[in-house]
């Protein structure tokens, strides 16, 4: 079981103000990563000292009330205290993003094969993080990348897990979010580009990855469906989605 590190363990500055309102029913968690080189501190002493870093490049230098995530997890297994449930964040590039999502943002970093080791321990600390949100911060069933909301590549490798499903509480494929999609389609949302991707890399297709159920994603959905011997009706409902994150 992952360590919970409070504000006051971890030495945190006091907020600027506390943020407006957010509304995680309506959306859910979003995964990050620190950056593109790699920071995972080697000896944990070091890990608050890494935390307190953050929160002032957040406050110093982007001008923010507070730390930008809800909650930062350590290759250790330790969970820091972030912004906490129910305070709106400032880590998804998006208005919507930051209003609708709880933030958890893994404390690592890299590219490619030169990433930080991607622990036990850390995929613990998050699964902790989410389960936190959820349970006292009433966030919705969904988990999603950073790169779902915005243009970045930020988790990182941390996204593989997500993908997979090993960063959802007590292990499994990803929870269907709570929203089906289909045609024709309303505003972008940040599950379909997830489901997007797990159709590319688990199932063979080519979608543009985009966050948008457009014609491509209904006629990619509804071959899936026949393939799978579900009702072919071009919705991504609880079975739809359940068939494409179920073990290859």
């Amino acid at each position: 079981m992952a360590t919970f590190v409070t504000r006051a363990q971890w030495g945190a500055l006091a907020p600027l103000e506390v943020s407006g309102t957010i509304t995680p029913q309506q959306g859910g968690v979003v995964i990050h990563h620190v950056d593109a080189v790699k920071v995972a501190e080697a000896h944990h002493t070091d890990c608050a000292a890494q935390v307190r870093s953050i929160q002032n490049f957040h406050m110093d230098a982007n001008g923010w009330s507070d730390i930008a995530y809800s909650h930062l997890a350590c290759v250790h297994g330790s969970l820091f205290e972030g912004r906490g449930e129910y305070v709106r964040t400032a880590a998804q590039g998006t208005t919507q993003g930051n209003d609708d999502w709880y933030a958890v943002c893994a404390l690592t970093g890299g590219t490619g094969g030169d990433y930080d080791v991607i622990t036990p321990e850390l995929i613990d600390a998050i699964r902790y993080g989410i389960t936190r949100l959820r349970s006292s911060g009433g966030a919705a069933p969904a988990i999603t990348g950073h790169r779902d909301h915005h243009s970045t590549t930020c988790p990182g490798n941390v996204y593989a897990h997500v993908v997979t499903g090993a960063v959802n509480p007590g292990g499994g494929p990803l929870p269907y979010p709570g929203v089906s999609f289909r045609q024709p389609p309303s505003l972008a949302h940040a599950s379909v580009a997830t489901w997007q991707l797990r159709m590319n890399s688990a199932h063979g297709y080519s979608l543009t990855v985009d966050g948008r159920y457009g014609p491509g994603s209904d006629a990619a959905c509804r071959g899936f469906q026949s393939r799978k011997a579900l009702t072919v009706d071009g919705v991504v409902g609880p079975a739809t989605w359940n068939a494409a994150f179920a073990p290859s």
